[in-house]
């Protein structure tokens, strides 16, 4: 009777190796379905070792896992995860969970998100940084950054990253700040366009910049400086980490050009790359992010506005072609020169010059109309990703003469988080 009953009693007793084996083959939210089984399954799910393991295995194969895509839908803060395919299904969504503004400084990588407002001068000023994962639904606030004592007044600017490390399975936050001169803490920010390079505001401000990296393994800030930072402003504070560096758009007065600014996690140190010296002479940038990730590089984005420049006059609107033009950082990231033109393409109509973000492919997306457009990168041609925008969002209707709203980032399920409490 007894062995009839064990007979038809499913068993769940799998060795802990077996089981570990097994979940960390599952898509994130199959493995948090796994967790009401049994009370065994659910702690071995929350370890920090099985999150390791799992987090491990994706990376190694992610060459077969499906790809997705996060749709930020800026007019409602809706996220939606959707497939990176031509069909573009939803497979999740979630709200923004926190109590903060719209205009918030937020990056995504490998899964997190990590908010702030304490880079918005018109937000009421507040140092907390926060990570959340919005597929297991936890979120932390992270200690204080040491370089909080720097107040808006005493600061020339602030610069936020945040990225993944995945040789040592970590996440970091790094935070630079650019004091201003003791002399004059009070002398105010000048214009982007009041630059004079040969009269520069700044010749009297010190070139080193407070820099402090946050480890989420060991929860902790680590606090260095650097000397001959000649970067006069971050001009958009959207930042990029790959390949364990962080990367920036800002600004040189003495030179009235953008440049990449940069910090390698590895060795510690703050540089800067010069854009393409051909677009600092004929094009124009695009008023959105005009870097995205490239495989294990950056791509660094922007318009033209001429085909024949040596035969045109610079200001007649018949010799003007928009293009956008698509540079891909080469490994050496000395100078102008590691830049590789990838792509050259003339902007079709109706299609909005910014970009929006780029697929799992490295291809770049655009609006055109009410749909969303792709190019290919060995043909460059463009081609339609998505019909019609109205149907990626609840409460977005397309207006003649708008643009989408969407932010699209390719995306990376991860358990990290998963262990906090």
């Amino acid at each position: 009777m007894s062995l009839s009953k064990h007979a038809n009693k499913p068993s769940y007793d799998f060795p802990e190796e077996i089981l570990s084996e097994i979940f960390k083959r599952l898509p994130v939210k199959y493995v948090l379905r796994c967790r009401a089984v049994q009370k065994s399954w659910y702690h071995l799910i929350k370890t920090p070792m099985f999150i390791s393991l799992h987090s491990n295995h994706q990376i190694s194969t992610a060459h077969n896992n499906p790809k997705y895509l996060l749709f930020n839908d800026t007019s409602c803060h809706l996220y939606t995860l959707r497939s990176d395919d031509s069909l573009c299904r939803r497979y999740c969504a979630f709200v923004y969970p926190f109590n903060l503004p719209n205009e918030a400084w937020f990056v995504y990588t490998n899964g997190l998100f990590c908010l702030s407002t304490m880079l918005n001068q018109q937000l009421a000023y507040n140092s907390d940084i926060y990570l959340w994962n919005p597929l297991v639904g936890k979120s932390r606030i992270i200690p204080e950054t040491p370089l909080s004592s720097f107040t808006y007044k005493e600061t020339k600017w602030n610069a936020l990253a945040f990225g993944f490390l995945p040789e040592v399975n970590d996440y970091v936050v790094i935070h630079i700040v650019k004091p201003k001169s003791t002399a004059e803490p009070d002398s105010p920010e000048p214009e982007y366009y009041d630059f004079d390079p040969y009269d520069s505001p700044y010749d009297h401000y010190p070139h080193s910049v407070k820099i402090s990296v946050y480890s989420l393994n060991t929860n902790s800030w680590k606090e260095m400086s650097q000397d001959k930072v000649f970067v006069d402003f971050i001009v958009d504070n959207e930042s990029v980490f790959v390949n364990g560096t962080a990367f920036w758009v800002g600004y040189n007065a003495d030179v009235d050009y953008q440049l990449i600014m940069y910090f390698n996690t590895k060795t510690n140190i703050l540089g800067q790359v010069a854009v393409p010296n051909w677009v600092t002479r004929h094009y124009r940038q695009l008023e959105g992010p005009v870097i995205l990730p490239f495989g294990q590089s950056i791509a660094y984005f922007v318009e033209g506005d001429v085909d024949d420049w040596d035969d045109a006059d610079d200001w007649d609107e018949d010799f003007r072609t928009s293009h956008l033009d698509m540079w891909v950082l080469k490994d050496e990231m000395i100078d102008e020169e590691s830049w590789e033109n990838k792509m050259s393409v003339k902007l079709g109509e109706n299609v909005w010059a910014e970009v929006l973000g780029t697929r799992n492919n490295g291809e770049p997306i655009q609006a055109k109309s009410n749909n969303l457009i792709s190019y290919d990168l060995k043909t460059h041609e463009p081609y339609v990703f998505v019909e019609s925008c109205d149907r990626l969002s609840p409460i977005y209707h397309h207006k003649e003469g708008s643009t989408s709203p969407f932010v699209i980032r390719p995306f990376v399920e991860t358990l990290a988080l998963l262990d906090i409490d």
